[in-house]
């Protein structure tokens, strides 16, 4: 009994510590290929399945925006399509998360969500911008949270079966912004591992004492 549950918590915990996050490169997404996509589209990240909606289907489309100038994009929102789903916005300054906007991710996996990237509407770095907030719900795509950006990036949720993007419209500090990217883990957090063990442990002592009675 022990040799088996030593065994089964060694195997468990390699699986765990190979076990690889996806990085979702909203930018790499657009790169030569900027569109918009039907609410429902579902894209593969680095073998994570995501599903992407938008606040209103058939009136605002999730959007990957190409680079400017060689600077980042990546994911928006735009309202109207030139031609439908899979063609680029019909306004250039209405493919990223303004005010009205929302964007939503659903994932294949309950997800560890982190590294957190983000840009402005003219393409310049929001990652340590601590006073310009906007809107992260989490599973509850209308029980949103406000958060500077440098607040945003730093951030570590586990659990996560959804996350919602929007544009802060509570402070006066909200700004049109790309979602860059960011990392979805569905790896249990390493912090776990010591109790798996102790927890087999336990169950390995307790029918050593039940064998030698």
């Amino acid at each position: 009994m022990k040799k088996l549950t030593f065994g089964l918590a060694a195997a468990i915990l390699a699986s765990a510590g190979g076990a690889h996050a996806a990085y979702l490169d909203f930018v790499a997404e657009a790169a030569g290929n900027e569109r918009g996509v039907a609410d429902g589209t579902t894209i593969n990240f680095d073998g994570l399945d995501v599903t992407f909606s938008s606040l209103s289907a058939g009136a605002f489309y999730a959007y990957f925006d190409d680079l400017d100038a060689g600077k980042p994009a990546g994911l928006g929102v735009c309202e109207v399509l030139v031609a439908g789903p899979g063609t680029a916005c019909a306004n250039p300054a209405d493919d990223n998360i303004r005010a009205g906007d929302a964007v939503t991710l659903s994932f294949g996996d309950t997800v560890t969500v982190s590294n957190f990237s983000f840009t402005d509407a003219d393409h310049n770095d929001l990652n340590s911008n601590d006073s310009n907030t906007l809107w992260i719900a989490i599973n509850d795509p209308n029980a949103f949270m406000q958060y500077t950006f440098a607040e945003a990036t730093a951030l570590v949720i586990a659990g996560v079966d959804l996350i919602r993007f929007a544009f802060d419209t509570s402070s006066g500090n909200g700004v049109q912004y790309y979602v860059n990217g960011f990392e979805a883990s569905a790896v249990p957090l390493p912090a776990a591992a010591p109790l798996l063990l102790m927890g087999l442990g336990g169950l390995g002592f307790a029918a050593s004492r039940r064998k030698g009675v």
